[in-house]
């Protein structure tokens, strides 16, 4: 039976992916290197789990040979890190990522889903909303590798059985977002309340961002996973943009309660504004997001507990 791989399926996205697949009756396995023994119970279900690591490239390939889609999420860096650690983002987040492309091909994986990142691979903003027409130049390592690796997949896959769909996906939040990595601002905000401790704002907080609830990614991925591949990039995201000092204000108007908050300088690899086009995900997926951002906080909160 061909099967649906998700790799990083233990992560915040993975998790997500993996319990609407399985919703929706489709044949998943889990890939990832550590899953909690709840994995089902968090999942929703009976799954069945594969551990793995891309630096063994063997181990990979033995394991891809009957899935015929993979969504691959698996990564070890966060936009927080900057440009600190670039030969490390080279060697655990391009190297493995280009070998575990040239796996799915050899394999004959017809469908390669890539979770890209639609907040970091155009850089400054020429014009907004971002299309997938906008150039690409990232101020962090972290949109560096996710961007070589779509240049990869497209290298690699030309001429192939392998299809793929890179979803440039841009500023995910909702239940289960740990901020554990540091990505991921609402989930941060949520942990710090908890610990009684200030969040950092790095600038003025007028920065925007696009904030998509996990519902509406969901959505994304299952279109991509259902439908042929496009062999090209699409925008996933609100289409809308708002500033840090917006979602605070809305985490501040949902608890009834002002936030403990501190000012520190920004960083030069963030660009004070990302807001995307997806108008080409509405015309070759049929997707649009349809979760009010009110609505994903009011549902996102509601998760916590204090």
């Amino acid at each position: 039976m061909s099967m649906i791989g998700v790799f990083g399926a233990n992560g915040f996205i993975g998790r997500h992916v993996v319990r609407r697949l399985i919703g929706q009756g489709l044949p998943v396995v889990a890939f990832g290197r550590d899953f909690p023994a709840d994995y089902a119970e968090l999942v929703g279900g009976p799954v069945e789990i594969r551990r793995i690591d891309l630096m063994n490239s063997l181990e990979t390939h033995a394991s891809l040979q009957d899935v015929s889609t993979v969504v691959q999420l698996i990564n070890s860096s966060t936009p927080g890190m900057a440009n600190n650690q670039v030969v490390s983002d080279l060697n655990n987040n391009v190297a493995p990522q280009i070998s575990f492309i040239e796996a799915c091909i050899v394999s004959k994986v017809k469908n390669f889903i890539f979770i890209s990142s639609g907040g970091t691979v155009y850089g400054m903003p020429k014009y907004l909303p971002i299309d997938e027409k906008h150039p690409t130049s990232p101020l962090n390592s972290y949109g560096m590798t996710k961007l070589i690796v779509e240049q990869y997949l497209e290298l690699l896959s030309r001429n192939t059985d392998t299809g793929y769909t890179n979803l440039r996906v841009s500023n995910p939040y909702g239940p289960g977002q740990d901020s554990k990595k540091g990505q991921g601002l609402i989930g941060t905000i949520l942990k710090l309340h908890r610990l009684r401790q200030p969040l950092t704002i790095l600038g003025d907080g007028t920065s925007q961002r696009d904030y998509l609830y996990i519902d509406d990614l969901m959505d994304a991925v299952a279109a991509a996973v259902e439908r042929p591949p496009i062999n090209g990039p699409l925008n996933i995201g609100s289409g809308t943009g708002r500033s840090v000092l917006d979602v605070i204000a809305g985490v501040e108007h949902l608890l009834g309660q002002p936030l403990l908050v501190q000012y520190a300088p920004g960083r030069t690899t963030d660009v004070p504004v990302n807001i995307l086009d997806v108008k080409k995900a509405a015309d070759l997926l049929g997707w649009v997001p349809s979760t009010d951002f009110e609505d994903g906080l009011a549902r996102t909160l509601a998760t916590w507990k204090y």
